[in-house]
């Protein structure tokens, strides 16, 4: 396993509740997301989006989601899983595996206040590129 981080969101801009910001790491990532640690800093009140999900520029892969916070201001662990599907692409009730990421990350801060920011790390297990 590796660390990667912190990346942090940049610092929100804006009005009390509307303030935004995001930013890039700044190398690619790869591997299988074991965990994400999100650390609020400064006061963003409780109505704090944060949205960690791939770049998605050619030519990697389009870009989703690896973990989304919505109404949120503690700091903490989160284990993002994707459900299991069959060769057929239905979804397997009950079966979740990690995320996969081969790309750069893009961490979003919304509906926060100005000064508002987020660290982020994830816990990777690498694959070879």
């Amino acid at each position: 396993m590796i660390l990667v981080g912190a990346l942090n969101s940049g610092v929100a801009v804006g009005g009390a509740g509307v303030a935004t910001a995001n930013a890039h790491s700044p190398t690619r990532i790869y591997g299988k997301v074991m965990g994400v640690y999100v650390k609020y800093n400064d006061s963003p009140p409780a109505t704090t989006d944060i949205t960690i999900k791939t770049l998605g520029t050619a030519p990697y892969a389009p870009t989703y989601n690896l973990l989304v916070l919505t109404d949120a201001n503690t700091s903490g662990w989160f284990y993002p899983r994707a459900q299991v599907h069959t060769t057929a692409g239905a979804a397997i009730a009950g079966e979740y595996t990690p995320l996969m990421v081969a790309d750069y990350l893009n961490i979003v801060i919304a509906q926060a206040n100005a000064g508002d920011s987020v660290d982020v790390w994830l816990l990777i297990d690498p694959c070879s590129e």
